[in-house]
């Protein structure tokens, strides 16, 4: 399956405003039962076992209107995981009007290529459905400026390009009620990278320690690791954490 980039139409708010809030609906949707939540809370998992650090500040960039950044607040804490979320888009209207409560993740506007942070501000830098609007030289300079201001990792969550995740999101109608949906779901998975093109971005950016691997339900889950483990890892531990080594090219 050929990548073919495009612009989608919520990042450009594209829309009227019923129909970009229902486009944020059909995000959270999306992210709650196909994988935001549940591949990034993996990665995250995964960083606490090998860096053994806690409480941990983690901004999650291209962060639309948090509500992917505060569920995963919410299910960390539940698991006696201590991570305060700083949340980050361009648009000041995807971010959530609620901020002010008590624990929600803190919003900042600002381009995701010119993050307004010093380095190691944050212990993770994360983005979710976000990566693939990058392509060639953007999207090295994308990993590159969020491992600036990471001390620890930086993590991508992102669709893998495949026929049948395309068809799926094309097709079922539940997880695209708005027209901006119908549009960006399927270019999404059209502009996403495979596992191989993921990995040779991350070596042609300048990173060794990295691992991709692949999440489901088609997601591809990419961590740069900034240090090396704090405490000692089994062989299993080695062995999940083991990179890929670079190839690319599509599979």
């Amino acid at each position: 399956m050929r990548r073919i980039t495009c612009s989608e139409l919520l990042d450009e708010d594209r829309g009227t405003r019923r129909e970009i809030r229902d486009s944020l609906d059909d995000l959270w949707r999306i992210n709650r039962w196909l994988g935001g939540v549940s591949a990034s809370l993996r990665l995250l998992e995964d960083f606490f076992a090998r860096a053994g650090v806690h409480p941990v500040r983690v901004l999650d960039v291209g962060a639309g209107d948090s509500r992917l950044a505060g569920q995963l607040q919410m299910e960390l804490r539940r698991r006696g995981l201590q991570a305060e979320f700083t949340v980050l888009d361009r648009c000041l209207s995807h971010l959530p009007n609620n901020f002010k409560a008590a624990g929600a993740p803190q919003p900042v506007v600002a381009d995701a290529l010119a993050l307004p942070f010093a380095g190691g501000s944050f212990n993770v830098v994360m983005c979710n459905l976000f990566f693939h609007h990058f392509s060639d030289q953007p999207a090295k300079q994308l990993l590159r400026g969020m491992a600036a201001i990471a001390s620890e990792a930086v993590m991508i969550n992102d669709p893998e390009r495949h026929p049948l995740p395309y068809l799926f999101i094309r097709y079922v109608p539940w997880f695209s009620r708005s027209p901006i949906t119908r549009h960006d779901a399927p270019a999404s998975v059209r502009q996403a990278y495979t596992r191989n093109e993921l990995a040779a971005i991350a070596a042609e950016a300048g990173f060794t320690d990295f691992e991709v691997r692949r999440l489901v339900p088609f997601r591809l889950g990419l961590t740069l690791w900034k240090n090396p483990p704090r405490v000692p890892l089994s062989q299993k531990e080695r062995t999940v954490f083991a990179k890929i080594v670079p190839m690319k090219g599509s599979t």
